[in-house]
């Protein structure tokens, strides 16, 4: 399995990596929205993680793009340190499959993402 993380914070990538790599799943990441496009094109994910708060390219810009012209079938789980109900609204608005609020709790992400790709 693959998994691709969006964020523009590299600690946060690196944590989330380290959470869910194992011998079953690959975890690439991308730190912006542009990048993310060419990564998915070239891993083809089973899942994506993504921040909403991002530089040039806003995760809910990117989650419009993947799931309009990409991959509209691939499971999105958008995470904020904004967790307010308009954003998750929005988030899942738009196609996400779950909301996550940062900080991360690693325990309840590795849930999640088993719950999203069964």
């Amino acid at each position: 399995m693959k998994i691709l993380v969006v964020d523009d914070d590299p600690l946060t990538l690196t944590a989330i990596s380290h959470c869910l790599t194992n011998d079953d799943t690959e975890v690439v990441t991308a730190g912006n929205g542009f990048d993310a496009i060419k990564v998915a094109q070239d891993i083809s994910p089973d899942l994506i993680i993504c921040d909403i708060l991002m530089p040039d390219m806003s995760g809910l810009g990117l989650l419009c793009l993947l799931k309009q012209f990409y991959f509209d079938k691939v499971p999105v789980i958008m995470m904020s340190s904004l967790d307010k109900a308009d954003m998750i609204l929005a988030s899942l608005g738009l196609g996400a499959e779950d909301f996550f609020s940062k900080p991360i709790d690693f325990g309840k992400l590795s849930a999640r993402v088993k719950n999203c790709i069964g």
